[in-house]
């Protein structure tokens, strides 16, 4: 079973962290159809609920992130006409587990019976496991499992913000038996005023940019200089043809001192 059902299920990387519904998402056969295309012949059977409502039972894993999952990754069904939603299910707990378990712990705990069985008789399990691992279904689901948290949840940070501003305000949402909004003591204020803050602040920059290249002026004094430099090596050439003394060849008698200034 799961090393911790309440704790955020992680990878080794931690952008992918998962928090934890708060709550159930009440899955019933009335809410799992109205989530499937209006024309899918996919039938919502007792089995399947029974099946979502003992995810937890199953794995061990939190039951409220499992329903999370199963109804954000439904389309998955539909995309699909070989998979069922019982297909799903499992595939949703597996690719939990995994976050948690080797791919064989995870496959073994989906699978419990056919695990024992292929045990039992001897025969290797780590074929199957791979097969189900690289299956389409599982695929799919691990490819969108690694979105970022940040990104996943983006919407939730706005309405914490909300919260926040809304407590360092002083009041809330609920009221109390006289119909008046609820109180909040200048403690709460403060800490939900330095939270606000710590949310909301400018990112700071952590590293210095900086963008060396040449500008338009040393381009060219380079490119005159270079052109003058062609016409001495030229001249030396046609001086040592003639037959100058080689000293008296070296002699450059060039001026750089005015390049790359401004002509008028």
């Amino acid at each position: 079973m799961a090393k911790n059902k309440n704790e955020l299920l992680s990878t080794a990387d931690e952008t992918a962290d998962r928090m934890l519904p708060a709550t159930s998402q009440y899955i019933t056969k009335d809410k799992i159809r109205s989530l499937l295309p209006k024309k899918t012949n996919i039938a919502v059977t007792d089995e399947v609920i029974k099946i979502v409502q003992n995810m937890e039972n199953d794995t061990g894993l939190p039951q409220s992130l499992l329903e999370e999952d199963f109804l954000g990754y439904m389309h998955l069904v539909t995309s699909n006409g070989t998979n069922s939603l019982i297909e799903l299910a499992n595939a949703i707990k597996y690719c939990n587990l995994k976050r948690n378990y080797t791919n064989k712990e995870a496959w073994s705990i989906v699978f419990p019976e056919k695990y024992n069985e292929l045990v039992e008789a001897n025969k290797q399990v780590d074929n199957f496991v791979s097969m189900y691992n690289n299956s389409k279904l599982v695929v799919a689901i691990d490819k969108e499992m690694l979105i970022p948290i940040h990104l996943q949840y983006a919407p939730y940070f706005h309405a914490a913000v909300k919260k926040q501003f809304e407590l360092m305000n002083g009041t809330t949402n609920t009221k109390d038996r006289h119909g008046n909004a609820d109180k909040v003591s200048p403690m709460v204020q403060h800490l939900a005023a330095k939270e606000l803050a710590n949310l909301t602040r400018q990112p700071e920059e952590s590293k210095l940019d900086i963008s060396i290249t040449p500008s338009d002026a040393a381009l060219s004094a380079q490119e005159e200089m270079n052109a003058q430099l062609k016409q001495l090596v030229q001249h030396q050439k046609r001086q040592l043809d003639a037959g100058v003394d080689i000293i008296d060849a070296q002699v450059i008698g060039l001026d750089f001192s005015d390049i790359g200034k401004d002509r008028e």
